[in-house]
């Protein structure tokens, strides 16, 4: 009909609570001259998006030497009745990557996964240099959640040699031509890992 105009109502679920809603939007014409129901129907589902094995939410990588490469495979479940579609990120990127650690398919990328579907998270740990003792967390940001949770705990530590001389400059200054003199430079490995030279 010439004349039709339309016009597009947004109307947003945020479901409060697990339950099925039923609520009624009704749409007032010309100052009360014409009423209108709208029916919006949903229903409130929990999230379940965890690790297939529970054990894993504190994963130890175990002690690495210096040079080696360890890697542990963590499935995610989507235990939910909904598709959902979510980040996988370390809390803090710079220190996860300074020790040595990398998380496969790459943390940037978004996953979306349907019910009963799983993705396998894999993280490598290959250290180039010795590492104290660490741990990192895991978090999962859901699409449509403001604040990431926590999936897990990464530990490890990396062992290796760490070579010290506890004199770099052996002086001997004047010698007197012909005649000896003997000076001993300390070494001392305060590495984890038995040094043979």
């Amino acid at each position: 009909m010439p004349g039709e105009e339309k016009i597009e109502i947004p109307i947003t679920f945020t479901p409060r609570e697990q339950k099925e809603y039923n609520e009624v939007i009704k749409l007032n014409f010309n100052n009360g001259l014409y009423f209108m129901d709208v029916i919006v129907k949903g229903n409130g589902i929990p999230l379940h998006l965890d690790l297939k094995d529970p054990d894993q939410v504190e994963t130890n990588l175990g002690v690495v030497s210096v040079g080696q490469e360890v890697s542990k495979i963590v499935p995610i479940v989507n235990r939910s009745f909904k598709t959902v579609k979510f980040h996988v990120l370390p809390r803090d990127t710079k220190a996860f990557t300074a020790s040595s650690l990398e998380a496969f398919p790459k943390q940037k990328q978004e996953f979306t996964l349907k019910p009963k579907e799983s993705l396998p998270i894999e993280i490598r740990f290959r250290p180039k240099t010795r590492l104290p003792p660490f741990e990192h967390d895991i978090l999962l940001k859901i699409d449509g959640i403001d604040d990431p949770r926590k999936l897990m705990t990464v530990h490890g530590v990396a062992h290796g040699i760490e070579l010290k001389l506890m004199d770099e400059v052996a002086a001997f200054g004047n010698v007197v031509q012909g005649s000896r003199l003997t000076k001993y430079i300390q070494m001392s490995n305060f590495g984890d890992v038995k040094a043979n030279y």
